[in-house]
């Protein structure tokens, strides 16, 4: 059984995606995000996962966390993340794992495999794929029925484009007075048929309109770092750009 250890964390995984596992131990694998979320999880945090996959950033917080809920609506990754967590009797019982899709109304949705299942680019985006399957929804009102009064959460966000419907419906859940979001921006994806600036720039701004206030980091690569001129153009409403990386908002009396 392979052991998987992260900046002084460790967890098991099955012998699937070697390749990727492998990826993880050598350090080329979104190292700044694993850093972003080990610098803003505490003992008494509650982590949701929305677009876990096949587990890697779920099981992590697994060890550093009070609990975590994930979200992953294609079956075949969605499976292979429950096997994953079945191997870490330790902290398999703080972990819930959702074969669900996360959106802003109740209801079944229309998803869609780039290549095939499994494949972590599975999306409401690519509904024109070959390969299609309808999942049934968690809403935001679902997610903050989750949440303890008074606990600190952290959201990770991943869903392949949907994230610019998904994250304005968080709205009442980041007013929480302590709660991080680490959300991962796939404009080409969401823009469709769409000349992409004309469409991603207002969808970047309603997104982003949504974190005024909160202290903003850019997450890329091996990049963890504080981002101030993001951070002042969203509190004047003028986050007015297109970005296909990931970003980490912050608002917590902690950090």
């Amino acid at each position: 059984m392979p052991r998987i250890e992260i900046d002084g964390s460790a967890f098991n995984v099955t012998d699937s995606n070697p390749a990727f596992w492998d990826l993880i131990r050598s350090g080329r694998w979104e190292t700044a995000t694993f850093r972003a979320i080990a610098a803003h999880l505490r003992p008494d945090t509650v982590f949701f996962d929305f677009g876990a996959w096949i587990g890697p950033i779920s099981l992590f917080a697994a060890t550093r966390a009070a609990r975590v809920y994930s979200f992953e609506p294609d079956p075949v990754a969605a499976q292979a993340f429950r096997d994953n967590v079945a191997c870490n009797p330790g902290f398999a019982s703080k972990v819930t794992a959702f074969e669900r899709a996360i959106w802003p109304t109740p209801g079944v949705l229309k998803l869609g495999a780039r290549r095939a299942q499994g494949d972590s680019m599975s999306s409401v985006m690519h509904t024109e794929s070959d390969t299609t399957w309808d999942v049934p929804v968690t809403t935001p009102e679902d997610v903050e029925a989750l949440m303890p009064a008074g606990a600190p959460v952290f959201l990770k966000i991943d869903v392949e484009g949907a994230e610019y419907e998904v994250v304005p419906g968080l709205k009442r859940i980041l007013a929480r007075d302590d709660v991080a979001a680490l959300v991962s921006f796939h404009p080409r994806f969401a823009a469709g048929k769409h000349f992409r600036w004309h469409k991603t720039f207002p969808m970047t701004h309603r997104c982003f309109r949504m974190f005024r206030g909160f202290k903003i980091y850019r997450v890329h690569k091996n990049s963890f770092r504080r981002a101030p001129l993001v951070e002042l153009l969203t509190w004047l409403s003028l986050p007015v750009f297109e970005t296909r990386i990931t970003y980490l908002f912050v608002k917590s009396t902690k950090h």
